[in-house]
């Protein structure tokens, strides 16, 4: 009968617990999308299935996944360790910023990808740090090892991966809640007017191209980016990016969509002039990022020196200027 109580022990080879207490923003969610949100790396219909067999408790009792749950709810899961094909380890360079025993921070180079995917299995930021630190939280899934958050395939800058899924958890919350404070820098196409103003535009799923997001008032979802100029220049302007949201794409479509796009966002209108020559990639870089560390539950930044490229590009664009 639903409700009543069932195995826990689910015949799987491993199990590993988490367990949540549903906030306010989770109130009258579906536990299923409630789920799917912490697991990622797990399909609905698979944690749909682990729900009915019983391996999902909210507040000591087993309920349908469609059922809603409510602040302050205690939800209870045991996941298997999935058996397809973990990341891949491989020997590949990283920049470390900060290791320790709960989570580590890398300076991410450009022209790299963050997690296998279809098209690509090797040379991903996951295979690196598969074989770097052996293993890691598997919350995303075994093929995105450690993964808390990520950055686009060809923007730099500092990237935080947790060690086990404890600390991914008491890391992925503070990402939900909007807590972590991060600052990008980017070289834009154009001379900015103001010297900071708050890009305020809703982001959705691009109606005729799927790769692309774009400002959407019909379906999009509240979109926050606050800027500073630090330099201009003849026809670009070096700035400081805040997002206080975490969309897709975020910063590269909120500046296009105020007509500057960041210089080599080809994706995003940022291409053109004699830059193209020289510039491979978007010209944006994840500088600094400050969350509350799961061990010491202290505000901590750690920061990632701008990327080689984007510094030699200042640097040709200051000697214009000169």
């Amino acid at each position: 009968m639903p409700g009543e109580p069932q195995s826990f022990e689910p015949d799987y080879e491993s199990l590993v617990r988490h367990r949540f207490t549903a906030l306010r923003v989770d109130g009258g969610i579906r536990l299923d999308k409630f789920l799917v949100v912490r697991f990622p790396g797990y399909s609905r219909t698979m944690l749909q299935k682990f729900c009915k067999e019983g391996h999902v408790r909210v507040n000591g009792k087993v309920i349908r996944p469609g059922r809603a749950i409510e602040e302050g709810d205690r939800v209870d899961i045991r996941l298997p360790q999935l058996t397809r094909a973990y990341a891949i380890p491989e020997n590949i360079p990283l920049d470390v910023i900060h290791e320790d025993e709960a989570l580590a921070l890398i300076n991410k180079p450009s022209n790299m990808t963050v997690h296998p995917g279809a098209g690509q299995r090797r040379g991903t930021l996951a295979n690196a740090l598969a074989y770097r630190f052996g293993q890691m939280s598997h919350v995303q899934g075994q093929l995105r090892p450690g993964i808390v958050h990520r950055l686009d395939k060809d923007t730099s800058g500092v990237l935080m991966v947790a060690k086990d899924d404890l600390n991914h958890h008491f890391l992925a919350r503070q990402f939900r809640e909007r807590t972590v404070k991060k600052e990008y820098r980017a070289i834009s196409h154009g001379v900015v007017e103001f010297d900071s103003d708050l890009i305020s535009l809703p982001l959705g799923p691009d109606r005729h191209r799927p790769t692309r997001m774009a400002v959407r008032h019909d379906i999009g979802r509240a979109s926050d980016t606050f800027y500073e100029v630090i330099e201009r220049f003849d026809r670009y302007t070096y700035l400081r990016c805040r997002p206080r949201s975490g969309r897709t794409h975020q910063i590269r479509v909120h500046l296009s969509a105020i007509g500057h796009p960041i210089v080599g966002d080809k994706l995003y209108g940022g291409k053109g002039g004699e830059l193209d020559k020289v510039v491979h990639r978007q010209m944006l870089h994840a500088r600094r990022i400050t969350f509350r560390h799961p061990l010491s539950r202290e505000m901590v930044t750690f920061e990632a020196p701008l990327a080689p490229d984007m510094q030699s590009l200042l640097d040709h664009l200051r000697s214009e200027h000169s």
